[in-house]
Parts: structure tokens; C-alpha cells; sequence
């Protein structure tokens, strides 16, 4: 039967929603079932199998069954979490971690079954079956995008190069190559974790790194330009005033 035309039925074991303390760990385990782990809030990470993924919120773990899996939590999470069997397997679902899309239909689909839980209205059981079938195929199309794991890594290597090298001239696009991604691309993943575009993110580093140079130091103000990765004075003194309302030396003067 092809992909495109298999029938694709899911069945629910188990489903909670649920917090947990920071600092709390989850010893290694396994289920007779597919688990999905959807990470609402918190940070910590999961080892599935023999490789570590790092989650954050609006991420998920997926699990198949019989493999070993672990949770350490590094601030308090809220989760929801659901066992289920895909009858039959036919399309194997990737183990690891997802990213949700940005309008977040994992969720939609898990919380409309906490619903039908709580609610318990006529024929909820086969509901709950249906929300089953249609999560699994939101996540077998997940497979066309890289994993939550490595975009977050990509962007968070870019977000930590430019810590140490904002006061190299650093471009974005060059950036953007550096980690895989085309720049319109780079940009969008990057606001959506750090809430600053890049060029942005990179200016307040540098403005941050100028303005203690002018506070503590009797560097010229070329000089200041030119150690924080301006392009020239000139380039320097126009962002500054259009950051701050002040031009480098009123600051240093008021300062």
C-alpha cells in the first residue's frame, strides 16, 4: 500500500498533565507503548536510548517502545504526556526531539484530548482514538524539518559565537552559512528563541561592551569603535545616539 494511502489508526494508553520541581529526576524506564512527552514549560534534558536531547518549552519526546529513557529537569516543568499504539505500525515515528510548529497543533491535539478525558461526552473513547491518528500524522510530516535538537543547537553555537566575537566584523548571512540555514531562515529561528532578530542581538552586544569602555576607560572614541566591531566612527556614533538618545562622548560625559 503506498504512504500516501495507508490507513493509520492510533489507540491511547495513558494521558496526564502534569508539574514538576526543578532538579527532579526521572530514573531510566521503559513502556510497553509509544510515549510523547510535550514540554509546556521548563528546561532540562531527556536521554532516549544512547542519545541526550536538551528540551525547552514547545518541544516534545518521542519514544517507541521498549527503549530506555530518562528525564532531569533544571527548573520546574509542566508537561503533558500520553502513551498510545499506532494499529498497525506501519509508518515507524522517529525517536528523538520535535520542535512544534509555531501555531502549535501538537498541543491542540493533546488538549482537546485532556478534554474529551475530563468530559467524558458520547463516544469519547473513539474521539480519543481519532486525536490519536491525527497527532501521529502531524508528527510523521515533522520529518521534512531537522529536529528540535539540532536547530537548537545550530542557533544556540550562533548565539554563542557571537558572545565572543561581537567585536569582529561579524555578518549575518555569514552566520547564517555558518550554521546551515539561509539567512531569512537564521533570522526567523533566532527571534523565535532569543526575541531579537540577529543584527539586532549582535548591536546590543556591542553597545553593551561601548558603553563600559567609555564609562571605565579613557580609550578614544575611534578606538572604542573600532575594539567593539563598528565599521567605522562614523557608523559607531550614528547607532549609538539611535540606541541610547546620546552620541558616545555625551554619554561618556554624563556618565
Amino acid at each position: 500500500m503506498r504512504k500516501g494511502t495507508a490507513t493509520m489508526n492510533g489507540r491511547l494508553d495513558f494521558l496526564f498533565h502534569t508539574k514538576h520541581a526543578r532538579h527532579v529526576t526521572v530514573a531510566p524506564h521503559r513502556h510497553q507503548c509509544h510515549e510523547l512527552v510535550y514540554y509546556l514549560s521548563g528546561s532540562g534534558t531527556t536521554r532516549i536510548g544512547e542519545v541526550t536531547y536538551s528540551f525547552q518549552p514547545n518541544t516534545f519526546a518521542l519514544i517507541r517502545p521498549h527503549t530506555l529513557h530518562d528525564e532531569r529537569r533544571d527548573t520546574e516543568t509542566e508537561v503533558i504526556f500520553i502513551g498510545f499504539q499506532p494499529e498497525p505500525d506501519l509508518h515507524p515515528l522517529r525517536e528523538g526531539l520535535y520542535a512544534d510548529y509555531e501555531d502549535s497543533p501538537i498541543t491542540g491535539y493533546l488538549r482537546a484530548m485532556g478534554l474529551e478525558m475530563k468530559t467524558k461526552r458520547s463516544y469519547y473513547a473513539a474521539k480519543l482514538n481519532l486525536l490519536v491518528s491525527e497527532l501521529m500524522i502531524e508528527v510523521l510530516r515533522m520529518d521534512d524539518f531537522p529536529s528540535a535538537e539540532s536547530t537548537v543547537n545550530k542557533i544556540l553555537y550562533a548565539k554563542n559565537y557571537m558572545d565572543e566575537n561581537y567585536s569582529q566584523k561579524i555578518g549575518v548571512e555569514t552566520l547564517a552559512q555558518l550554521v546551515g540555514y539561509s539567512y531569512d531562515r537564521f533570522r526567523h529561528l533566532f527571534k523565535e528563541k532569543y526575541g531579537l532578530s540577529p543584527i539586532t542581538y549582535l548591536m546590543s552586544k556591542r553597545f553593551e561592551a561601548a558603553k563600559r569602555l567609555l564609562m571605565q576607560t579613557n580609550l578614544p572614541i575611534s578606538a572604542v569603535s573600532n575594539v567593539c566591531g563598528f565599521a567605522n566612527d562614523a557608523q559607531f556614533c550614528s547607532l549609538f545616539k539611535q540606541a541610547t538618545g546620546l552620541t558616545p562622548r555625551q554619554f561618556r560625559v554624563r556618565g
